[in-house]
């Protein structure tokens, strides 16, 4: 029985018993951002159950995508050299919320297995938690399993959605594969000790009480159904196959891999316990189809590979699958064509594989390109080091080194353990996370700046001491520009005082304040404190444990703790400011639909002249992209979406479909802005009430942060305005000069316009036209040298190997590399064999070229010529043995340069 064909028996079977068949949810949880990676059935659910979120039916079917690759639930150092260890798996599962429960959960199991799939029952055992005698009995009454085919088990059959929440008893069914999968014949002892022979292809959760700390277990009123099976353990069950691997859900990627490489792929386990060899090539295939498998699927679903998060776990996956790869062939590519046969294989049924072919494979060819380029080198340096140590009698790889790997070539620390185990050394772990530790500190030092300051530390403090009493700051700029409350405490700057006067510089703690402090990526507010007179201008707010500090200059009067104070933040920044995020999340959720739903946000800065947004994507993004996301961005502005916010919990926030950043803790209660269906997050930064106050949007800049980072910056307001207005003058301008009739007042339709289209071809031309003429001087500046002369001029020497040889040393008045390089090979052509050193001028740095016969490099290289000649002349370069080149600031030191190469080569 096919793998397609059991998991359609599945979903129809529970279809059939009147269960609703809902889609796999994505491996990137968006609205969950406690969770790294969907790693089971129930996660899409989990609202559900936990009373958040109501849905229209009582009953469902999944096949759910999952990966375990990170975190708690973490296969990835067992994956290739176990039967039924992955990183990516289906979980196929029925669920019921406070519909059936036990009889109706275990009848359908018991049913689907025995009747739909007809396995016989002898080779099924079950097991249910010490405490559940209702399970117990239903299986033996009901279904008729013997007493003696059920056992009971403590921790293992007792399922927690966390901590705190609903919890409840499980009961596990057992494959038997048979003694040949196996040396323990007893099930119990089997099962217990998680042998090979005894497998759990079915786990039912009865969620039937609610878990309150500590330990205290109330009973639900709604009973619920969460069950699990893993696909891949059926299809091995019913393909008679005792190893996962073995089975037609990874097999097209394994032949394709032997096919690659000239492989071959040994199932029989007598045969590898033997062969040390095959057992290493068949490890690394089952390493590659299962890494393959999770690559795809993440990378489908949005997933990018880089240094931290998702992110981090998908590059480890995709590295140790490329590292594994390497081991069975030095110059085979393996994962980018297994990727394409998954793809074949499974795009049907999970139609994103097919729909985003191309960007799984670019990233893919993109990661190992990337990789490659260390990976040789880097592990020849690991290797010296494990000799090292094993010479030094030591069995720990240093913490040192296992950075070093990770920091300079790239190497998950992870794989630097399979490789170092692989040679009978272990890892310092503890030693590698504490030169993490140091490298995040210096790292988080660097970026601050001056942050760490004896200055910076005392308001660190400040706030902390002002938050430590159980005092608060209020916000109260969403709605007002300006306010009204009383100092709560000064400092200026150094230390906390009782008054801060005229010309002094500060920091003012209001109770309550309309100035929006940094954060969120927007930058904080500026304006003006007021008390009567006295007057405190604000430089700056910035916010230390939600306590809101006013970077102030005192310019008139003075101000002392318990004074009343008016908070009146700078309008026109505000706006500005608000206009711009505002139009950041419009901006978020543009990108999300024109380039995929891969994007997700990797910094942003919103101040009141741009917004500034780094999103996850691995390639720049092309004209046509950018005029798509404008065309969104500015079509939500025209339909004048109310800007709905929202409080509630996390969790409500995400049963509604907000956007939340991965790994951002967020309090009780959050802020929920949505604007219209096309753009809802959580936010806590100001922004306009309506879409239409962000008058027009435009991107005025497009590039590259870091790899698979790509950063967009836009203006909107009246800079926009600003902007379309200067550049409809400038094109008017160009029209002009051009020759061509100047634009319309309006254009038809919005159509681009005759006119444009001339102007882009006259511009095209005119380039074209530029290039030629330079080619052109080039010509005739290398023209007018007479190299005829130069030749004539060539010293004559004799080489250490005994050969006749000459040398030309040529002083021109050009700067243009090319022409000099032209130069340098006629004249090297009209001697024949020998040395050319041709110095040019430029302005500050005058260029510098070497040439060397090749027939006597092993005399005389150009690399080391050209060192002594730079150097010389206050400069530096390098090159081949046949050819150098560099540049040099003393151009008086020609002479003396020259002589020194006469003095090199004899003569």
């Amino acid at each position: 029985m096919k793998s397609s064909d059991i998991r359609n028996a599945f979903v129809n079977y529970f279809k059939k018993n009147g269960h609703t068949a809902v889609a796999s949810s994505s491996l990137i949880p968006e609205n969950d951002p406690t969770l790294l990676f969907a790693n089971a059935g129930m996660n899409q659910f989990k609202n559900t159950f936990l009373g958040l979120e109501k849905r229209d039916y009582t009953r469902a079917v999944t096949a759910q995508k999952c990966v375990r690759a990170g975190g708690k639930h973490n296969d990835l150092e067992n994956v290739g050299f176990t039967a039924r260890h992955h990183t990516f798996f289906e979980m196929l599962g029925n669920f019921s919320f406070g519909d059936y429960f036990k009889k109706e959960a275990i009848h359908f199991a018991w049913e689907f297995l025995t009747k739909e799939l007809a396995i016989p029952k002898e080779k099924l055992y079950v097991t249910v938690h010490i405490s559940d005698d209702e399970a117990a009995d239903i299986w033996h009454t009901q279904e008729g399993i013997p007493k003696d085919r059920i056992f009971r088990f403590d921790a293992d059959n007792f399922w927690k959605m966390g901590d705190t929440g609903p919890c409840g008893p499980s009961t596990e069914i057992f494959y038997d594969h048979g003694p040949k999968a196996g040396a323990i014949s007893d099930p119990f002892k089997g099962i217990a000790a998680g042998e090979d022979r005894f497998v759990e292809i079915w786990n039912l959760v009865f969620m039937q009480y609610f878990e309150n700390p500590p330990g205290t277990l109330t009973p639900l009123p709604k009973p619920s159904v969460d069950t699990g099976g893993g696909l891949e353990r059926m299809v091995a069950a019913m393909q008679g196959k005792f190893n996962n691997y073995d089975t037609d859900l990874f097999m097209p990627m394994i032949n394709l891999a032997c096919k690659i490489g000239n492989l071959q792929y040994v199932t029989d386990k007598e045969i590898l316990a033997q062969d040390k060899h095959a057992m290493e090539i068949t490890s690394a295939l089952r390493v590659l189809a299962d890494h393959c498998r999770s690559t795809a699927f993440l990378i489908a679903d949005g997933a990018l590979p880089s240094n931290e998060g998702r992110g981090y776990v998908l590059r480890r996956i995709m590295r140790r699958a490329i590292r594994y790869g390497r081991k069975l062939s030095a110059d085979k590519s393996f994962l980018p064509g297994m990727a394409e046969a998954l793809i074949e294989n499974m795009g049907d049924v999970y139609p994103e594989l097919k729909q985003r072919r191309d960007h799984i494979l670019n990233t893919i060819r993109d990661e190992e390109d990337r990789f490659i380029s260390t990976l040789d080198n880097g592990t020849n340096i690991l290797l010296e080091e494990i000799a090292r140590t094993k010479s030094k009698g030591q069995k720990d790889l240093s913490g040192e080194m296992v950075f070093k790997m990770y920091d300079t070539y790239g190497f998950p620390a992870d794989l630097t353990r399979v490789i170092a185990n692989e040679h009978g050394i272990e890892v310092n772990e503890e030693a590698f996370e504490k030169e993490m530790e140091a490298n995040r500190a210096k790292s988080k030092a660097s970026w601050k700046g001056k942050a760490l300051g004896a200055d910076e530390q005392h308001l660190i403090k400040f706030a902390k001491d002002y938050s430590g009493a159980g005092k608060t700051v209020k916000f109260t700029g969403y709605g007002d520009f300006a306010g009204g409350g009383k100092i709560a405490a000064l400092s200026n700057g150094h230390e906390a005082v009782s008054a801060l006067k005229n010309g002094e510089t500060g920091v003012i703690i209001v109770d309550q304040t309309s100035f929006y402090g940094e954060g969120g990526g927007q930058a904080g507010d500026t304006g003006y404190i007021m008390n009567g007179p006295s007057r405190a201008k604000v430089i700056n707010t910035t916010k230390i444990d939600d306590i809101i500090l006013h970077h102030v200059e005192i310019d008139h009067g003075d101000f002392q703790v318990g004074a009343a104070v008016d908070t009146i933040v700078n309008p026109s920044e505000r706006r500005n400011s608000m206009s711009n995020h505002s139009a950041t999340h419009l901006l978020h959720a543009a990108l999300r639909k024109v380039l995929g739903t891969h994007v997700t946000q990797a910094g942003s800065l919103v101040d009141s002249q741009k917004t500034r947004f780094d999103f996850t994507h691995n390639k720049p993004l092309s004209s046509e992209e950018i005029r798509q996301i404008e065309d969104l961005v500015n079509e939500q502005i025209a339909m004048a979406h109310e800007v709905k916010v929202e409080i509630m919990a996390p969790k409500e926030a995400q049963a509604k479909g907000a956007m939340a950043l991965f790994g951002e803790k967020y309090g009780d209660q959050v802020r929920v802005l949505t604007m219209g269906d096309f753009s809802c997050e959580l936010c806590g930064g100001t922004h306009v009430k309506n879409t239409s106050q962000i008058r027009l949007f435009k991107v005025i800049s497009e590039a590259g942060v870091s790899a698979g980072v790509r950063r967009v910056e836009a203006i909107t307001g009246d800079g926009a305005v600003r902007y379309a207005m200067n550049a409809v003058a400038h094109f008017d301008d160009a029209l002009a000069a051009a020759g061509l009739q100047k634009s319309p007042h309006y254009l038809k339709h919005l159509e681009i316009t005759g006119e444009t289209a001339t102007l882009a071809n006259r511009v095209e031309s005119l380039k074209e036209q530029i290039k030629h003429m330079e080619k052109e001087v080039k010509k005739l500046q290398g023209g007018q040298i007479d190299v005829d002369d130069l030749a004539a001029k060539a010293l004559s020497f004799k080489t250490k190997s005994g050969a006749m040889a000459k040398l030309v040393l040529a002083d021109l008045t050009l700067d243009d590399r090319t022409v000099l390089a032209e130069v340098t090979d006629h004249l090297k052509n009209k001697i024949q064999s020998g040395v050319v050193v041709v110095v040019g001028q430029g302005a500050d740095s005058h260029p510098i070229i070497v040439s060397v016969s090749k027939e006597i490099t092993g005399d005389a290289k150009a690399g080391d010529l050209l060192k002594e000649v730079a150097a010389v002349m206050g400069g530096k370069g390098g090159g081949r043995p046949d050819f150098a080149q560099g540049a040099a600031p003393n151009r008086a030191s020609l002479t003396q340069a020259f002589d020194k190469v006469k003095s090199l080569l004899g003569i």
